[in-house]
C-alpha cells in the first residue's frame, strides 16, 4: 500500500511517500479503507520525536481517519466490512490502509461526507468534552474563544453557539473573525489591537466571560485572567504560541475562578496508561451526539483545506505557517 513512513526522528519534509506492507490486524481492532486523514501541528512534534509519545521506528504517522471497513477481527462485532467509520488511532493514519482499535472507531451516518467526518472526534469532540464535561457550560452564559480561526478553536465556536452561549472569537485578522462568525461568534476581537482583556471584558457586559476556551497560551492566557469573570472557568486546551504560561495562584483566589486542563488524549488511549476500555461509553455517546447536531444542522461541518497524499509537506507547511483556516486534511483515496 501507498502510505508515509516515518524512518527516523525528523522533519516532517523527511517523511518519505513509499510502498509499505499492509499492518497486521490484531484481536480487537477493525481494517480501514482510508480516504481522509486529518493533519495537524502536533504530527510534526511526533515525527521530531518530540511529542509525549512515541511510535516504535519506524511507523507511518497519523492519527485520525475517515473511510471504510475493510476487515475486523474475529472479536469484533461493532462494525462490518463496508461500513463507512472514522477512527483515532495511535499511529498509521497517512496510508492507504490503517488498522484501529474498535473501541476508538465510530460510525458515520449517511449524509455526511467523510471529508467532514474525519474532523468529528478530534476536533469537534475535543471542543465539546471540554466546554461541556469540564467546564459545564451553560445556555446564557459568555463563551470567549481564543485562537478562534483554527482546527479546535473553530469548533468551540460552534459548540458553544450550539450549547447557547454568546459567543465572541479571537483571532489574528478580519478574515479569520468573519469566518469565526460564519460558525456561530457574536462578534470578535483581532489580537494584538489594544488592550484585549480590556476589550474582551467590555465586550462581556463589564463582568467578564463565564469561560475562556485556550489553545494558545502565552501572552493570550494572561489576557484570559483579565477578562475572565468571578466564578469563571479558564480552559486551557494547547500553547499553540509554543510559550507554556505560569499561572499566578493569587488571581484565581482574588476572582474565585478555575483553570481546567484538558487532553482529549485521556479517553481515547494515548496518556502513560491506557484508559480506552474505561472511556469508551462515553466517547461514543458523545460521538454520536455531535454527528446527529451536524445532521441537524446545529453544528457546520468544519472548514477544512484538503491537500493530496503525495502534497504532504505543502499540508504540513500550511499548518506550521497558520496560514490555514479550520482544518487541513491529506486525501488519501477516493
Amino acid at each position: 500500500m501507498k502510505a508515509l513512513l516515518c524512518e527516523r526522528w525528523a522533519h516532517y519534509s523527511e517523511l518519505k511517500l513509499v510502498d509499505a506492507p499492509k499492518p497486521v490486524l490484531k484481536p480487537g481492532q477493525v481494517r480501514i479503507a482510508v480516504s481522509h486523514a486529518t493533519a495537524g501541528f502536533g504530527q510534526t512534534l511526533v515525527v521530531a520525536g518530540k511529542y509525549q509519545r512515541r511510535p516504535p521506528l519506524p511507523f507511518v504517522p497519523g492519527t485520525e481517519v475517515a473511510g471504510v471497513v475493510r476487515e475486523v477481527a474475529s472479536d469484533v462485532t461493532a462494525f462490518k466490512p463496508g461500513d463507512r467509520v472514522v477512527a483515532a488511532l495511535d499511529w498509521g493514519g497517512y496510508a492507504e490502509e490503517a488498522v484501529a482499535t474498535a473501541l476508538t472507531t465510530w460510525p458515520v451516518p449517511d449524509g455526511v461526507d467523510l471529508a467532514d467526518a474525519v474532523n468529528v472526534p478530534l476536533s469537534y469532540g475535543t471542543s465539546y468534552a471540554a466546554l461541556h464535561w469540564r467546564a459545564r457550560i451553560r445556555s446564557g452564559e459568555t463563551l470567549i474563544v481564543f485562537g478562534a480561526a483554527g482546527g479546535v478553536g473553530l469548533a468551540a465556536v460552534a459548540i458553544g453557539k450550539a450549547a447557547g452561549a454568546r459567543v465572541i472569537a479571537v483571532a489574528g485578522s478580519q478574515e479569520r473573525i468573519d469566518l469565526a462568525i460564519r460558525h456561530g461568534a457574536a462578534e470578535g476581537v483581532i489580537h494584538g489591537s489594544g488592550d484585549l482583556g480590556r476589550q474582551l471584558k467590555e465586550l462581556s457586559g463589564g463582568r467578564g466571560a463565564d469561560i475562556v476556551f485556550d489553545p494558545v497560551g502565552g501572552l493570550l492566557f494572561d489576557q484570559a485572567l483579565k477578562c475572565t469573570a468571578p466564578e469563571g472557568r479558564i480552559l486551557v486546551i494547547g500553547f499553540a504560541s509554543g510559550t507554556i504560561p505560569q499561572i499566578p495562584a493569587n488571581l484565581l483566589l482574588v476572582k474565585n475562578i478555575e483553570v481546567i486542563g484538558f487532553n482529549l488524549g485521556l479517553y481515547i488511549g494515548w496518556t502513560p496508561v491506557d484508559e480506552r476500555v474505561r472511556h469508551a461509553a462515553r466517547m461514543a455517546e458523545m460521538v454520536q451526539t455531535l454527528f446527529a447536531l451536524i445532521r441537524r444542522g446545529e453544528l457546520p461541518p468544519l472548514h477544512a483545506d484538503q491537500y493530496p497524499l503525495e502534497d504532504f509537506v505543502r499540508a504540513f507547511d500550511t499548518v506550521v505557517a497558520r496560514r490555514s483556516t479550520g482544518r487541513v486534511v491529506l486525501k488519501i483515496s477516493s
